[in-house]
């Protein structure tokens, strides 16, 4: 399992993501600190710390998960609890770690998240910006998992030259469902100008999810030659 995770906050008006810290475990304890070259451009559009982690030059250690990071994650005590496990394809046996990875730690009154830090073997993620593309409501009748994917890079995207476009190919149509997150595009731009082979495919669907972004996960394998 990965063991490294990338902090994540979203400008609330821009909706532009950056990368801002890492969540390590190194199999004793907690580490978290933060990173740049994101963190400085995101104090200039209005982030000033993580709640709980004050101090940006601090690298902060716990043997626990840290308490800030805990109570981002479902409450045992709830009485759907195991609902939302299941929902993400956990148990009681997940660890604290596993439930972050899949939560992703999201809370609807903030614009943070935890993601797994970039594997050049697979990847996952829910689609960025969904709700800005027609075709996902076009196609939300048609679209099942384990459809197949395309990832089509788009150099002249006037807000990152990494963009990288998803199409659902379908009943002789390509609908366009959104974007890798910018957070994984860069990495697998590259990938991707250099040709590396790949298999896309929707994991998952919850357009009933009170995140927008969770709409559609996808799983990406990167295959060598």
């Amino acid at each position: 399992m990965n063991k490294e995770m990338w902090l994540i906050w979203k400008q609330p008006v821009t909706r532009r993501r950056y990368k801002i810290g890492i969540l390590k475990y190194d199999g004793n304890k907690y580490i978290f600190e933060y990173i740049n070259p994101e963190l400085n451009d995101a104090k200039k559009e209005g982030f000033k710390y993580f709640p709980g982690f004050d101090y940006i030059d601090k690298v902060y250690e716990s043997e626990k998960l840290f308490a800030n990071i805990a109570t981002r994650l479902p409450n045992p005590k709830r009485p759907d609890y195991l609902e939302i496990l299941n929902a993400y394809n956990l148990d009681r046996d997940s660890s604290e770690f596993e439930i972050l990875k899949a939560t992703k730690g999201r809370l609807i009154t903030d614009n943070y998240e935890f993601v797994p830090s970039f594997d050049t073997n697979k990847i996952e993620f829910d689609i960025a910006g969904t709700r800005h593309c027609k075709d996902v409501k076009k196609c939300m009748d048609i679209i099942n998992i384990n459809d197949r994917l395309v990832l089509k890079l788009e150099p002249e995207n006037e807000y990152d030259e990494n963009a990288i476009k998803i199409i659902l190919p379908k009943k002789g149509k390509e609908y366009h469902l959104g974007y890798v997150p910018r957070y994984y595009a860069k990495y697998l731009a590259d990938l991707l100008k250099n040709n590396v082979e790949y298999s896309a495919m929707v994991q998952s669907l919850k357009f009933e999810s009170k995140f927008s972004d969770e709409d559609i996960n996808v799983f990406v394998k990167l295959i060598f030659n």
